[in-house]
């Protein structure tokens, strides 16, 4: 048996059971069902946000040398698992199992490594979820002010189906988009605030400035001004894709945030909006647990029938906020992004 190897295990499930259900973004590249086995000499190692990438070269069961690429986490989530530049270096050996990529027969997304340095990284479950944690923080203040992290993943929220409210309009322009190679992740674009608010594994900070709350996600380093006082959007206020937003404080803490002045863009990668979507945020602390609940209705009749509905539930964390510094992923970055 050769030092260095490919094995494919295709449908054993030995070391990994079925997929249960996926992130779509994962499920859009790599394919639950078909797990493999990568085992090698590391060639390069990009600790990059959006998303990292690992090379190894192995040698297939024909004595043939290969090089094959997996996707990893972005280099913040990486950071806070305690992986450096130093932890994958050239000439490593390293053991992977992975999910393989649909589009290339030599890529796969990451799930878990055995690094040379003996520590195990787990990325993904064996049913292909992603694998985030962060330290708890006891706060019994009840305000939205402070540092949160999305409380698990999948879960702990709600997202909408659009397709069933679709205006024929709104078939049409998702008919010709293709996300896959459109998602403005790649592009480092945080897409909408729906989006910044459901990216798992990173910190969002909440502070009060005077007549302003700012929100400041980790997430593509995304700060989002929420105006105080203002009973509409300034006329001259630029479009954008997070909009303009003002807000109204409840008795209760509830922060209240209505943004609008979008240019036409996405709410997720998968479903788009026009300049006429409006969306409407309500913060609020669980007296229960002290979580905070994130609520949200969006509006854009030119492409839906009715609101669209979603929310997150996030946990106070003492992990400190990040840079992010995305390096847009074109061809030469992403392998999958040069089809």
């Amino acid at each position: 048996m050769p030092a260095s190897r490919y094995l494919a295990l295709g449908l054993t499930a030995l070391l990994f059971p079925a997929l249960a259900t996926a992130h779509h973004g994962f499920a859009a590249h790599y394919d639950g069902d078909r797990p493999v086995l990568i085992d090698g000499v590391v060639t390069d190692f990009k600790l990059v946000n959006p998303h990292a990438f690992v090379y190894v070269e192995t040698t297939n069961e024909a004595g043939e040398t290969e090089t094959w690429w997996c996707e990893m986490q972005a280099r913040s989530q990486l950071h806070i698992k305690g992986i450096t530049q130093e932890s994958i270096k050239p000439g490593d050996r390293i053991r992977i199992e992975g999910f393989a990529a649909r589009r290339d027969p030599r890529g796969c997304e990451f799930a878990t490594g055995y690094l040379a340095d003996g520590k195990v990284l787990a990325l993904r479950t064996s049913g292909a979820q992603s694998l985030f944690a962060a330290p708890a923080l006891q706060d019994d203040s009840r305000s939205i002010e402070g540092t949160w992290f999305r409380k698990s993943f999948p879960g702990a929220g709600t997202d909408p189906d659009p397709e069933p409210l679709m205006t024929p309009a709104a078939l049409a322009a998702h008919a010709a988009n293709d996300p896959v190679i459109t998602n403005p992740v790649y592009r480092c674009s945080p897409i909408s605030p729906v989006r910044a608010w459901s990216q798992p594994g990173l910190p969002t900070q909440i502070r009060r400035d005077g007549d302003r709350v700012i929100i400041h996600h980790e997430f593509m380093d995304t700060v989002r001004v929420v105006h105080l006082g203002l009973d509409q959007h300034p006329r001259d206020a630029p479009r954008s894709e997070m909009g303009h937003s003002i807000g109204r404080l409840e008795e209760d803490g509830t922060l209240v945030v209505e943004t609008a002045k979008f240019s036409e863009g996405a709410v997720r990668a998968t479903f788009l909006h026009t300049e006429d979507f409006e969306l409407v945020e309500r913060l609020a602390i669980n007296p229960e647990n002290g979580d905070l609940e994130v609520t949200w209705t969006a509006t854009d009749p030119a492409y839906y029938d009715g609101p669209l509905e979603g929310s997150r539930i996030l946990m106070r964390t003492s992990l400190p906020m990040g840079s992010y510094d995305c390096v847009p992923q074109a061809a030469d970055a992403h392998p999958l992004m040069g089809e």
